[in-house]
């Protein structure tokens, strides 16, 4: 066994051994029984230190280790059963900065408060409360809520995430807890923003598999949106190695996501990777054989890649011509399937799955000098690396890819942009008499035939987008529109006041006085341009659209925008713009590293099983 195995895989691939031969500890001839260490047969220590070439006395002392825990195990759930007091078992992740041992147990009721719990954890390793994140069964456990509401339960699994960890640009502690609250309310107001809005800046559109933008209701979009921004944000804390603050953001987005149907998350392949992620998170913590919840995520993953990519990646392929990109996410997925089938002492089926991520993971492989070649070329290190991979490692037809690629994006842009700016305009427009919005292809038409905008846009309101009858109307009483044209005669805004002698120079012209006053009022008491309307018109004015149907003031009640603070504005600017790669394949780049370090590490561990 190699030299540098942790004294925790000494005692996972110790307690297999035991559990696959059912040696029970904490009986006779081990325990005694008041709880004290019995006999251990010579002949089982040198057995074990063969099989697993480790000196005889690190067996004897981790056999003692396992069966020390397994008695207290058992006095615990006695507690528990007797008096209510769970023991929890903590684990503090990564490199917080504690002055004792990263492991512990906390007894407490279960009807005490996530603060109660994580005051305690803060006490016992010294670190401030504050900067804590604590997670149990795949849930960030909230402060103000009962341990029992939140899916704790005795002998749960607790893992301690310190905001801290890895942050060597933050200047405090509280300042990482702080940027980590304004990033979900820069990410919530962004995410209540509309497509219509004047600010593509602070606008995030969701697109499918191609690029193209999805069309959801609006709250499913808002949910969306949060959950994705949120994903992105922990996704480039996982690219950095923060894989604390990471969690702690991909669990949020975990949660957004779950606000939607069943069906949408299914349907596509985020909400999957999404829990790979996580999953990679308990795996780079040291927690995957701890945490239930990274087995549950693995399964829901793999059937949605099978939904979403099709049985052999045949669905891929015919959406984007190639399936490699993806494969990256494959070696991920065999690799943590691996590991779990390891640790549930499946090991035929571990080192299968191994095998077949090691398989996968070579396929990928990219030449250096040749991702260089194409890098030199002024294209990016992320798109050069996934075309290459798509490309078998052809230079040239990988840039033909990045080219064709390029260009398909481009398209789509163009297209959407030109979308968003008809719909701006219709909001522009105002609505017809009927309530509907201005039809923007009618009204195209008709200002490519030369008529003002303004009074095409009159004439389509007032004849409920009918073509023909605007077309009437702009030909044949073209000064009917000017009475409801014109920006300046909004008679809503207007103080002033209509006198009796004002009313009394349109009368003397022959108008009847209700429809003068009405008139003056509509032209803010300009007596020149009142007569002239009305002359217009025949002593008769048209009605005018409601409020609401004037032009600029055509949002329903759902479609109000939400302007950002200037802080949420900073924020955003800050701490989520960064993080958002333009690339939106940026999360296939995956170097596959770290992916060829664990494989080696647990087919190391696997070997020495065999022996």
């Amino acid at each position: 066994m190699a030299s540098n195995v942790t004294e925790e895989e000494i005692l996972d691939l110790l307690r297999q051994q035991l559990n696959s031969e059912k040696i029970k500890l904490w009986l006779s001839p081990y325990t005694l029984e008041d709880g004290a260490a019995g006999e251990y047969p010579e002949a089982l220590i040198v057995k074990y230190s063969s099989s697993l070439n480790l000196p005889k006395e690190v067996i004897a002392e981790a056999i003692e280790n396992l069966r020390q825990h397994a008695v207290a195990k058992l006095a615990a759930r006695k507690k528990f059963q007797q008096q209510g007091i769970a023991t929890l078992k903590v684990k503090l992740s990564g490199n917080t900065d504690s002055n004792g041992s990263k492991t512990f147990d906390v007894e407490m009721k279960l009807d005490a408060s996530g603060f109660d719990l994580k005051k305690r954890i803060s006490d016992q390793s010294k670190i401030p409360a504050e900067i804590l994140k604590l997670i149990s069964c795949g849930h960030v456990i909230e402060d103000d809520r009962q341990l029992s509401h939140q899916w704790v339960r005795h002998n749960s699994q607790v893992m301690v995430i310190c905001l801290s960890e890895g942050e060597m640009e933050a200047r405090s502690q509280e300042e990482q807890a702080s940027r980590l609250a304004r990033t979900k309310d820069a990410a919530q107001a962004l995410a209540n923003r509309k497509e219509d809005s004047d600010h593509d800046n602070y606008f995030i559109q969701i697109a499918d598999q191609d690029g193209k933008p999805l069309e959801l209701p609006d709250g499913e979009r808002r949910a969306l949106s949060m959950a994705m921004m949120l994903n992105e944000k922990g996704r480039a804390c996982l690219k950095r190695k923060q894989y604390g603050e990471a969690l702690v953001l991909l669990l949020e987005a975990d949660g957004a996501f779950k606000l939607c149907r069943s069906e949408i998350l299914t349907a596509v392949d985020n909400y999957a990777v999404l829990c790979l992620d996580i999953v990679w998170c308990y795996l780079c913590l040291e927690n995957v054989s701890e945490l239930p919840d990274a087995e549950s995520r693995l399964t829901m993953c793999q059937d949605c890649f099978r939904r979403s990519y099709g049985d052999n990646l045949e669905r891929l392929a015919g959406i984007k011509g190639d399936s490699s990109r993806e494969l990256a996410l494959y070696v991920r997925l065999y690799l943590l399937q691996g590991i779990l089938a390891f640790y549930h002492q499946q090991h035929n089926l571990a080192l299968t799955l191994l095998n077949k991520a090691e398989t996968t993971l070579n396929s990928l492989q990219v030449d250096e000098s040749k991702l260089m070649q194409v890098v030199s070329m002024g294209f990016d290190i992320s798109e050069a690396r996934l075309c290459l991979r798509a490309a078998g490692g052809n230079v040239s037809n990988a840039i033909t890819k990045i080219t064709e690629r390029r260009e398909r994006k481009k398209e789509i842009i163009e297209k959407e942009k030109e979308k968003r700016q008809k719909k701006r305009l219709a909001l522009k427009l105002g609505k017809t008499a009927d309530g509907q919005k201005v039809n923007i292809e009618v009204y195209e038409s008709l200002v490519g035939m030369g008529f003002p905008t303004s009074a095409v846009a009159a004439s389509l309101r007032q004849t409920n987008n009918d073509l023909h009858r605007a077309l009437e109307l702009l030909q044949e009483q073209p000064e009917l529109l000017q009475l409801a044209t014109d920006p300046d005669e909004d008679d809503d805004d207007w103080k002033g006041v209509i006198t009796d002698s004002m009313i009394a120079m349109v009368t003397e012209v022959g108008f009847q006085p209700l429809i003068a006053r009405e008139a003056l009022q509509r032209y803010r008491g300009n007596i020149e341009k009142t007569v002239q309307a009305l002359f217009a018109c025949g002593g008769i004015l048209p009605p005018r659209p409601s409020k609401e149907n004037r032009p600029g003031t055509s949002r329903d009640n759902d479609e109000v925008e939400i302007e950002l603070t200037e802080e949420q504005k900073k924020a955003v600017e800050e701490l989520i713009k960064p993080d958002i790669p333009e690339n939106e394949e940026d999360y296939l780049d995956l170097t596959l590293d770290d992916e060829a370090k664990f494989i080696e590490q647990y087919k190391t561990m696997l070997a020495s099983l065999r022996k």
